[in-house]
Order: structure tokens, then C-alpha cells, then sequence
């Protein structure tokens, strides 16, 4: 069997496109250990079928629809909530500037909180278009809707995230303040 391009020497293949791939899992489904075994169960996924890759898209818009897929099935399968994570230096996230577009934050951290807010497909939304630079059309192929739907999505997730980004942490209680006084004592 010839494969494409990449594809070729899947070994190679895997090596180079990992740490991407895990990162993606892992903003989606925000657990370390699930996102390790989301990651290796795209890769499986992957040289089964690598075969059927038709070259008619980059092979890494290819991966990240497995990974993304496999990530939102993941979650299905696990029902409760996935628990807070440090993911400090997972990956280089930037901040939803005005202009809707995402510039810098000094604390990534606040933002991958952030996150947590947006249902798992548009996390995949986001961090498909912010992470992994995607066309609308390259998402939409991913996620298996529309471009227009793509364009609401993610318009929704941005909006969210900003109210999520400008709402100020609860204020501790005086009644906290004294008590936490009294603990450290």
C-alpha cells in the first residue's frame, strides 16, 4: 500500500505531531490521564486508517478531526465533570482582545479556566481556530457542521469567554476572612 506524504513512515509521523495532539485532547477535555488515552486512541485510530486519508486536506487537519473526535467521545464516556487542572505551560494561549481576535494574557491559567465554561465542541472550535491556526471551513470539516455554524460558534465561545475574562473573582466574605485569621493561628 503506498500512503501519502507522512503518512508514510507513521512512526516519524507520530513522533513530530504528538505533543500537538495531546495538547489539543487535553484542552478539551481538561484531564491529563483522559487526554493521554484520548491521544493514543487517535493514533490507533489513525494507522488503521491511515490508509483511507485522501490527501485532499493537509494530514493535520486530518489528525485533529480524530483527535477532536475521539476526545468529544472520551468525554461522553465519562460522565462526571473533569476535574481543575494545572496546565501551565501546556500551550501558548493568547487574550480575546476587543477586537475579537486573541492577543496575549500574562496568566494563561485564567484563560484555560476559562474554558471551562464552553461545551466541549467549542472548545474544539477554539482551539482549533487559535491553537492550531484553521481555517472556518478546515473546522467545520473537523467537526462535522457548517461554516456558518462554525462562524456562530465561535463567535458565541468568544463572547462567552470574554464575560467569563471580565467578570472579577468573588470577593471573600468578612466572616471568610476572620475564620482564615482563626485557621492560621
Amino acid at each position: 500500500m503506498a500512503f501519502r506524504g507522512e503518512l508514510a513512515d507513521f512512526e516519524r509521523f507520530y513522533e513530530r505531531t504528538y505533543p500537538g495532539a495531546y495538547r489539543t485532547a487535553l484542552a478539551i477535555v481538561r484531564e491529563p490521564g483522559l487526554a493521554a488515552d484520548v491521544t493514543q486512541d487517535a493514533y490507533v485510530k489513525a494507522f488503521r486508517e491511515r490508509s483511507r486519508f485522501r490527501g485532499d486536506a493537509p494530514v493535520s487537519a486530518w489528525l485533529h478531526r480524530i483527535v477532536v473526535n475521539e476526545a468529544l467521545a472520551g468525554i461522553r464516556r465519562r460522565s462526571r465533570r473533569p476535574r481543575e487542572i494545572d496546565m501551565t505551560g501546556v500551550w501558548g494561549v493568547r487574550d480575546l482582545g476587543a477586537s475579537g481576535e486573541l492577543t496575549r494574557v500574562p496568566d494563561r491559567l485564567v484563560v484555560l479556566d476559562a474554558l471551562d465554561v464552553l461545551t466541549p465542541k467549542a472548545r474544539a472550535a477554539i482551539v482549533l481556530r487559535y491553537y492550531h491556526d484553521h481555517d472556518y471551513a478546515t473546522i467545520a470539516s473537523i467537526l462535522g457542521t457548517s461554516v456558518g455554524n462554525i462562524g456562530v460558534l465561535l463567535t458565541r465561545s468568544l463572547d462567552r469567554l470574554r464575560a467569563e475574562l471580565s467578570t472579577p473573582p468573588p470577593a471573600a466574605s468578612p466572616a471568610a476572612s476572620a475564620q482564615e485569621v482563626r485557621d492560621e493561628r
